[in-house]
């Protein structure tokens, strides 16, 4: 009977932490990588050289700002059990909500970074294997 009710209350666990589908999340995500591709390509047909150079500078800028601001993701998973003895149980709340918080606040920046970087790999392997794959499918 006790494994029943472990079980239940293991199966009710799972259920709460699943999160709805995030659409308009979904929708900024394509919405700028159409954005940044339209472009990158605009700055590639016109011959703007430094096109290449400003999508990197401002993939890494925004990398390093997410990542700084977020303090390295050292504060991702952390219970109450694994910060230290001596602190308070209101520091600990605190300080796992401070780390909450800073996800939450900077989820804005992925918004940038991923279609971002998707550019870039787009772009790299169009000019390093798309002549191969033209040549591939020959006929």
């Amino acid at each position: 009977m006790a494994k029943k009710k472990k079980k239940q209350k293991k199966a009710i666990v799972e259920k709460e932490e699943k999160k709805p589908f995030n659409l308009k999340l979904l929708l900024m995500l394509a919405g700028n990588s159409v954005i940044f591709f339209a472009l990158y390509e605009t700055g590639n047909y016109f011959e703007f050289y430094p096109t290449f150079w400003i999508c990197f500078s401002l993939a890494l800028g925004f990398s390093l700002a997410y990542f700084i601001y977020n303090r390295g993701m050292s504060r991702n998973k952390i219970t109450p059990e694994m910060l230290p003895s001596d602190w308070s149980a209101v520091q600990k709340c605190e300080f796992i909500a401070d780390g909450e918080r800073r996800k939450k606040k900077s989820k804005w920046m992925l918004t940038i970074i991923i279609p971002l970087f998707f550019v870039l790999a787009f772009d790299m392997v169009r000019l390093f294997y798309l002549d191969s794959l033209k040549e591939l499918f020959k006929g």
